[in-house]
């Protein structure tokens, strides 16, 4: 069948490239134009504006589907302690009597009393059946004394490397829980899901990303365990089964320590498909809203209260990246590392000197986040054998504006997710949302972060760096052709053009040419797969 779309504004996906007028799409996959042949469909799509489908180059799209059947704890529902203490006592999970309450999303710095939750104040949650929140980080959480008992975290457990056991006056633990090797804690002893629990959580994830516009994701930091059902690459290869429909790269958390050989082989099943493992994750240093991110100069503090680090601190060592890269090396995936202080940058960018690429279509090294990227570090890159891909989240500095102010000398401020420079810098490089970690009730609505890009507000009107602004096409593309040069993908997918895959959605409005602020305002209003129109069904 072969189909063209005519009375359009089509976004090919490249910022340099003109809009188009029509396309044509035949057998699921962009075609050249061309004439009129016989037997040919038209469709008029009455003047909207068209995209690419849009790619997610990093996100946590597990955490998507449990987000979506816990509480939010962020604004605009919640903005005290004592918001979420009631917002979690009526939840759901509250009112069944049974199981785990769990909640989502909190920052300190926005909340009405300056500060985290502790377990005194989630025991009025409950005081005998856990209770976790966490943090928008998604790296530290805050529990109640129920969860602490069951972890077995005592005035005894000592800080895990990386990471800390918040504790009070005495000594005995608060129910704070720092960092991820600390917050794993938890983890671990959370009860398993059964399969239809399982399968019914993922499958909301249908309607969020085709209404979402989002046919390509990655879901970074899943559970590896070969053979299980559990296994994070088994679960969503019978989510898409089941009719999720995306394309998921999956980039799991290593674990190996400073062994090379330290976690299982990657076997070919694992690494084709549309669904796959393509790399492995390491944790570089915390975040920004934390201050915990590792920084050439120290965090602002409230007087009196700097920390034993103020300037953040790295959580890995060079052995332990040396044999994580030796494993993505000898697999033939990438290594994806987080970090987001320019330090730390500094840091890894002295351990990729001197080593060659390994992945023949697809950079081997995804550096994450990248919020405090230099334009001293872009240029080093430059003389690098091995240049990573970048990602950055501006939807990090627009949700959590008051953590970022606070945190912030006005210098670092001004220099945050310098879109622009490495916009010019980066050839593979992608606007991101790492969704649900932000303050931000549905951080991966695409042109949230597009208008953020663009405009450099923040979400109350404030400025963060607003000399690294890039055009609404610039920022388009950072989520479409450019993104989909972070990592392979299944087929040619970001662009419209002949050989692509035909993802691609209608908007209800242009981005290109409405005032920068209206941006936010527009939604999907139609997401087609490999040509076929999946959302909204007629």
């Amino acid at each position: 069948m072969r189909t063209r779309y005519v009375n359009l504004q089509a976004f090919t996906g490249l910022a340099e490239k003109p809009l188009l007028t029509e396309f044509v799409v035949e057998d699921g996959l962009f075609a050249d134009p061309g004439d009129h042949l016989p037997g040919e469909k038209t469709v008029d799509l009455g003047g909207a504006f068209v995209s690419p489908a849009f790619i997610e180059a990093h996100a946590h799209p597990m955490m998507i589907a449990e987000a979506l059947e816990t509480t939010a704890c962020v604004p605009p529902n919640v903005n005290s302690i004592e918001e979420m203490i009631e917002a979690l006592s009526c939840s759901e999970a509250a009112r069944e009597g049974e199981g785990w309450i769990e909640g989502w999303g909190y920052d300190e710095m926005l909340l009405a009393e300056g500060r985290a939750p502790t377990r005194r104040d989630l025991d009025r949650v409950s005081a005998a059946r856990p209770v976790v929140v966490r943090r928008s980080d998604c790296h530290s959480c805050a529990v109640n004394s129920a969860a602490l008992r069951l972890a077995g975290i005592t005035r005894e457990t000592p800080d895990p490397a990386g990471a800390v056991i918040g504790r009070d006056a005495d000594g005995e633990p608060n129910g704070l829980l720092i960092e991820t090797a600390a917050s794993a804690l938890i983890e671990r002893v959370r009860p398993p899901l059964d399969e239809a629990r399982r399968m019914a959580r993922m499958l909301r994830l249908r309607e969020h990303y085709l209404s979402h516009g989002i046919l390509t994701t990655t879901e970074m930091m899943p559970r590896r365990l070969p053979g299980s059902p559990d296994d994070a690459l088994a679960v969503w290869r019978r989510a898409v089964a089941a009719g999720v429909p995306v394309d998921v790269n999956l980039y799991f958390a290593w674990t190996g320590g400073e062994d090379p050989f330290g976690v299982p082989e990657l076997t070919p099943e694992e690494k084709t498909g549309p669904v796959r493992y393509a790399g492995v994750k390491l944790f570089g240093d915390g975040s920004v809203s934390g201050r915990t991110a590792a920084m050439r100069e120290p965090f602002r503090f409230p007087e009196g209260a700097a920390p034993a680090e103020p300037a953040g601190f790295m959580t890995l060592s060079a052995p332990v990246f040396r044999a994580a890269l030796a494993y993505a090396r000898r697999n033939g995936v990438a290594l994806s590392v987080h970090i987001m202080g320019d330090r730390s940058i500094d840091t890894v960018l002295d351990w990729l000197e001197g080593e060659a690429p390994w992945l023949p279509d697809a950079p081997s090294v995804r550096l994450e986040h990248v919020t405090m990227m230099r334009a001293d570090q872009l240029a080093r890159m430059q003389g690098m054998a091995l240049k990573p891909a970048l990602t950055t989240q501006v939807i990090f500095p627009f949700a959590e504006w008051r953590s970022y102010r606070a945190a912030l000398t006005a210098e670092n401020l001004d220099a945050v997710c310098a879109v622009d420079e490495m916009a010019r810098a980066a050839d593979a490089f992608a606007l991101s949302s790492d969704a649900p970690a932000t303050t931000w009730a549905d951080a991966d609505q695409v042109l949230t972060s597009v208008m953020a890009a663009v405009t450099r507000r923040d979400a109350v009107g404030g400025f963060f760096g607003k000399r690294h602004a890039v055009s609404p096409a610039v920022a388009l593309s950072l989520y479409t052709g450019r993104a989909a040069r972070v990592m392979p993908t299944s087929g040619k997918v970001g662009v419209i053009a002949p050989g692509a895959r035909a993802h691609f959605v209608t908007l209800t409005g242009n981005p290109l040419s409405c005032a920068p602020e209206a941006i936010d305002d527009i939604r999907v209003s139609g997401t087609w797969r490999d040509g076929v129109k999946l959302w909204p069904k007629a």
